[in-house]
């Protein structure tokens, strides 16, 4: 009680390595009410409450997770806010944002306004939630009523199967055309996962299921060909590109990774040549997922790496401003048809608890810096979506979100250890190098040494810019 009364902070962080905005740097880290209030010499801070040793350890800013399918409402049986949030909080993320294929779909003011209802309450993170891109004249209540951006499936599968669902695929042109204006107009990001929908069935049909090609690894093939979601998600990016151009709506592409190196010319084009507000995240997957992992997990495999090192090279020349590890769980009664007709179920893959444990991996190989986990995974989500300089970097006056890793501590991906409703992993065998090791949110540990020591409703929703204006 004595200690209590004299304490000064609420979290002290001491002896670890912080990642501030201008790089790494031996600090002591203080926070008191949730957020930074001291960046001091390591051993001069005032006593605290609870003190974190930090010692060979790494201080990043609180990590993101910007494309989460979370199932809440309607699917609740895959996953649902808590089993999501509790996987992201082991898996070393702060923050992120739920996409809207659930049903109801959130594209009206009631609809959106049931699952904020419904969700809150049961997170352990901060989060985020898009509102459905569907409607024009809706857009302008879901952007007051919190969206942190709205979401648009420019796709249909190629046999409606969930999770596209057929009644939010957006692929009458003028209607996106309208749904531009109408985010530009609200002052928000409109976030497009692009196809051109009826290429990629005819070619699909023609080639594939018409020929009674339907197996894993004929789906992948088809992958390699760029038949499904290949170039017909690039022909849909430049169509939405120049849309976005002509309505000034700042576009957020999704799924870099996922298309041929084309779609990289693309955006780098339309940044740097024409200015154009546009961002895109790389699916990470495409990156990471080896064939001999997809084989293993089959249905349960993202294999759209059609060139792996084009898109690295899109990660470190800023063409791709963040990285993403889809997290889309199905249990695996929905798809074990797949490994015979893999076109007939919906494409299952986890990521909420394995993305930054592989992105820290690609760290000790090599191919990025923590420096560049902080920018991808922190600062510019934090940027993108409207909550910097609050969030998305260590600093006096920010929220105290610090995702705090342990680059020498291994670790092998099992089912038995996923949090995920699904009861599996996409990542089953593979080993990382690094782990994060506790998961701090607004000053108070949620996850630490690979224990859940958060509550249900901690987590609080990250209103979009447009609900914050006067």
């Amino acid at each position: 009680m004595e200690a209590a009364k004299q304490a000064i902070l609420d979290l002290a962080i001491v002896g670890g390595t912080v990642h501030v905005p201008a790089g790494p740097v031996q600090l002591d880290v203080g926070v008191k009410d949730g957020g930074v209030v001291a960046l001091v010499s390591p051993g001069t801070l005032p006593p605290a409450l609870r003190t974190i040793d930090a010692k060979g350890l790494d201080v990043l800013p609180g990590l993101w997770h910007v494309h989460v399918h979370f199932r809440e409402p309607g699917h609740t049986y895959k996953e649902d806010f808590l089993s999501g949030t509790t996987a992201a909080a082991l898996g070393g993320i702060t923050c992120c944002l739920d996409m809207t294929n659930n049903d109801p779909h959130p594209t009206t003011r009631d609809t959106f306004a049931l699952k904020r209802e419904q969700v809150a309450g049961k997170a352990l993170i901060d989060y985020g939630l898009y509102g459905g891109g569907l409607y024009p004249k809706t857009v302008a209540d879901l952007a007051k009523d919190g969206a942190i951006a709205i979401k648009v499936f420019n796709t249909r599968h190629v046999k409606e199967v969930y999770p596209y669902i057929s009644e939010l695929g957006v692929v009458d042109h003028g209607i996106l055309y309208e749904i531009f204006e109408a985010v530009a107009d609200a002052g928000l990001v409109c976030s497009v996962h692009h196809d051109d929908s009826e290429w990629c069935k005819r070619l699909t049909f023609r080639d594939y299921i018409d020929q009674g090609k339907t197996t894993v690894g004929d789906y992948f093939d088809c992958y390699a060909k760029g038949y499904m979601y290949g170039h017909g998600m690039v022909a849909g990016l430049a169509a939405s590109l120049y849309y976005a151009r002509l309505t000034k709506v700042p576009l957020h592409v999704l799924h870099l990774g996922v298309m041929p190196a084309g779609a990289n010319e693309m955006i780098r084009h339309a940044k740097r040549a024409l200015g154009q507000d546009v961002t895109a995240e790389m699916e990470s997957a495409a990156l990471f997922m080896t064939r001999a992992q997809a084989d293993k997990v089959g249905p349960n495999a993202y294999l759209w790496a059609y060139d792996a090192e084009t898109h690295w090279q899109s990660v470190l020349d800023g063409t791709a401003d963040m990285l993403v590890g889809e997290h889309a769980p199905h249990t695996f009664e929905e798809t074990k048809a797949g490994w015979q007709d893999n076109f007939s179920v919906p494409l299952g893959i986890t990521g909420a608890q394995e993305f930054i444990p592989l992105v820290l991996s690609a760290v000790n190989a090599g191919r990025l810096t923590l420096t560049d986990v902080a920018r991808l995974c922190a600062e510019a989500p934090a940027r993108r979506f409207g909550q910097y300089p609050k969030k998305g970097r260590i600093a006096i006056g920010s929220d105290g979100d610090f995702t705090i890793v342990n680059m020498r501590q291994r670790t092998t991906f099992t089912r038995e250890k996923m949090a995920t409703r699904s009861g599996h992993t996409s990542w089953e065998g593979v080993e990382v190098t690094a782990m994060p090791v506790y998961t701090i949110v607004r000053g108070k540990p949620v996850m630490e040494m690979g224990k859940v020591t958060g509550t249900a409703g901690y987590g609080q929703m990250m209103r979009g810019v447009a609900a914050l204006r006067p």
